[in-house]
């Protein structure tokens, strides 16, 4: 029998063995890979197998920063976000989770700009789990969130919302709130069946085992840890196998049930050596040697074994593990009568304690703390930590023998002479336990006194038995009578409650319907006015076109044979007549400029630069004003659609009229900008102005508002009195 376990021992080490060996080769293959391509995809491979590993966050942060350096030769955002992704995740299993943080919230803000919802999803994800274990849970539900609204809906973005479905329960399990937790975690158990997720399933079922465990509820967690050990056996899924199996051995801690307890732990040990992972190893460690340490036979061995966690959790330096594995020594060396060695993991727990995020690890640090102080007779500064954990208690913290602490911090102010508050304290401890056996002890008095009477009167006591059981019954009648109406109020209340619901429900739906008509009714406003107004530019330009083709056509050609009969006539009168001539072929001239203007540009052989450039060479202007036209140099002006270009020529042409009739100015500016596709025109005059407050939109200015909103753009009109006008157009092409 001793050489077949030897034999067995060989073959797991062995196994053990081929494991990290493959795992190895592994990484030295895509670590060759890598060095060949030198590419975005073979360098994510290894960070992903080291991700997954979790040993060598240095290694990973080194690949990451190659990811970075393809970023800045490319100026890709995808890649930029690779980077931040990696990177973060290095952080994260080094323990510096605000750099993590940081880190991850520049790859969701870039993933965001880009508008990459699958990214955004998985970075949230994994945003919200390391939130949930570093017990920020309302930054937790932020993410989840978060990434639901990118990932819901979203083909292939499935697993990582069920992901997201199955940690925002576990926020609420992790912060007590079982209740929620429940709700929750059955929602994502039928997502996961229903999209067939076996994996996530097993996630869901193991963790409703925990909620009932929790809520003790026996019959349903052993029923749902029964079905996820079942799912996993026919995976193979080793890790969650042994996540599960330390579960139920903690259930059966929970009804001190140790002795149970223990085969489940091996179990979940013997599992989690099977995948190599040591984050898994070390807790099962932890948690077999919390449950042998219970035992005083089995202490020895339990201490050996939290001996056996601790160089697999300082690998992978989880920090709240190891807390925990040095306090279960404390207390194991401590019961043990090995102050020193208590004493040398105390301090090793010391340098850990700012690690410890929640009540229950901080109250376990300060019991085990101020035992060890008390029993090696440091009474001042166990103290200092029995007060913390009175005023643990005294904030809320629930202790089944919360008495027995302040029993023990009443001796060290015994021990310190301190009469007054040891007397104090050892009060509120006999209170306590009172009020914990108060029940008992009522008991045993009566049994006390039914004897004691028994031997003196025992007519008396039938008597009194008799009236006692008159006055039980009266009072149980009372009670029915009493529980009867308050039975009935309460379904009537129920009632009123449930008819008030409905109503609001039908009000709320009624609201509904009414904004989402309101909604179509705006929809369809809009929708009509950007119809008439299309209409109303489109008959403008009709009737702009059919104007200047009658003064080309027929009054331009009217006034040059006009023209060629006066000059005809006889030179008696020639003085007069030139200066006549002179007008009307002025006159011919200004309408013919006039024509031109009226008549629609013809972007097919001009661009939106050169057309403004001409019409604001050729203006008429008044004596003592003049123009300027200024444009973006170098840029292909060919990109601006001719929809955009005709109607930014005809709002510059209607701001450049409106300067020339009413502003009285020395200069009109006109300016053309076209920056990573965002044209703007800006038209300025440093002429009177007017008080837009006041002052009324005329046709000309509800023109060009009419215009810009045919093409999307905004307008920016600023002006007051003697400080001139500023109209800048901006719109995205």
């Amino acid at each position: 029998m001793k050489r077949y376990r030897w034999a067995l021992g060989c073959c797991l080490l062995l196994s053990i063995g081929v494991l990290w060996a493959e795992g190895k080769s592994d990484l030295r293959a895509l670590q060759q890979e890598a060095a060949q391509n030198r590419n975005l995809d073979s360098y994510v491979k290894v960070c992903k197998l080291l991700y997954q590993t979790e040993e060598d966050p240095d290694l990973l942060l080194s690949y990451a920063d190659s990811i970075h350096q393809l970023a800045i030769d490319s100026g890709k955002p995808e890649i930029f976000i690779e980077y931040y992704i990696w990177v973060s995740e290095g952080y994260f299993i080094k323990g510096d989770f605000e750099q993590g943080y940081a880190l991850k919230r520049k790859a969701i803000g870039l993933a965001e700009k880009a508008g990459l919802r699958f990214t955004i999803a998985q970075a949230c994800c994994d945003m919200g789990y390391y939130c949930n274990a570093d017990a920020r849970y309302d930054s937790a539900r932020y993410y989840f969130h978060k990434g639901l609204a990118a990932g819901e809906g979203l083909p292939g973005a499935e697993e990582a919302c069920r992901t997201i479905l199955t940690n925002y329960a576990s926020s609420f399990l992790f912060e007590g709130q079982t209740d929620s937790a429940l709700v929750y975690t059955i929602r994502a158990s039928e997502r996961s069946a229903a999209d067939k997720d076996t994996a996530m399933l097993i996630e869901n079922l193991n963790q409703l085992g925990t909620i009932y465990r929790r809520k003790k509820n026996l019959e349903d967690c052993i029923a749902n840890f029964e079905e996820a050990l079942h799912l996993c056996e026919l995976c193979g899924n080793y890790n969650t196998v042994a996540f599960i199996y330390g579960n139920i051995a903690t259930a059966y801690c929970d009804w001190d049930r140790p002795e149970d307890a223990i085969s489940f732990s091996e179990k979940a040990l013997k599992y989690a050596l099977k995948t190599d992972n040591k984050r898994r190893i070390g807790t099962c460690y932890v948690n077999l040697g919390a449950i042998l340490v219970r035992m005083e036979k089995m202490r020895t061995e339990g201490i050996d074994t939290l001996l056996k966690a601790i160089p697999f959790l300082e690998q992978v330096n989880d920090r709240r593990q190891l807390c925990n594995a040095y306090n279960y020594l404390v207390n194991a060396y401590r019961l043990d009568g090995n102050l020193d060695m208590a004493m040398q993991y105390l301090q090793k727990l010391d340098k850990l304690a700012h690690e410890m995020q929640t009540d229950i690890e901080r109250f376990k640090y300060y019991q085990a703390k101020a035992a060890l102080l008390q029993e090696s007779k440091n009474y001042a500064d166990a103290i200092v930590y029995y007060r913390k954990i009175v005023d643990m208690l005294r904030n809320g913290y629930k202790d089944a023998r919360d008495y027995e602490h302040y029993k023990k911090l009443s001796e060290c102010y015994l021990a310190v002479n301190n009469l007054s508050l040891a007397y104090n304290y050892m009060m509120q401890a006999y209170a306590l336990r009172d009020s914990v056996f108060q029940t008992e002890e009522t008991d045993q008095l009566s049994e006390y006194s039914v004897k004691y009477r028994t031997k003196e009167k025992e007519l008396e006591i039938v008597s009194l038995r008799r009236e006692q059981l008159e006055q039980e019954t009266y009072m149980l009648r009372h009670r029915i009578i009493v529980g009867s109406v308050i039975s009935l109020l309460g379904i009537l209340l129920l009632g009123s409650l449930y008819a008030r619901q409905r109503q609001r429900a039908r009000i709320a739906l009624l609201a509904n319907a009414a904004c989402e008509k309101e909604r179509e009714f705006l929809e369809l406003q809009k929708e009509t006015e950007q119809r008439l107004t299309r209409k109303y530019i489109d008959g403008l330009e009709s009737e702009r076109e059919r104007m200047a083709t009658e003064l080309h056509d027929d009054v331009c050609n009217n006034l040059l044979a006009l023209e060629m009969n006066i000059r005809t006539i006889s030179t008696e009168e020639g003085a007069d007549l030139d200066k006549q001539l002179d007008l009307l072929n002025n006159t011919r001239e200004r309408l013919r400029k006039l024509s031109h203007e009226l008549m629609p540009p013809v972007f097919q052989y001009a661009t939106l630069d050169e057309l403004l450039a001409d019409y604001v060479l050729h203006l008429s202007l008044p004596e003592g004003t003049h123009a300027e036209y200024h444009s973006t140099v170098g840029v292909d002006w060919n990109v601006v659609p001719k929809s955009i270009s005709f109607e930014c020529y005809r709002i510059v042409q209607e701001a450049v009229s409106n300067a020339v009739k009413y502003a009285g100015s020395a200069c009109i500016q006109v300016e053309l900008a076209l920056e990573n596709n965002d044209l703007s025109i800006l038209v300025a005059d440093d002429g009177k102005g007017f008080d837009m407050s006041r002052k009324t939109k005329g046709i000309g200015l509800r023109t060009i508002w009419q215009r810009a909103e045919t093409i999307g753009a905004e307008v920016e009109l600023d002006s007051s009195p003697g400080k001139g006008t500023r109209l800048k157009i901006n719109v995205l092409i």
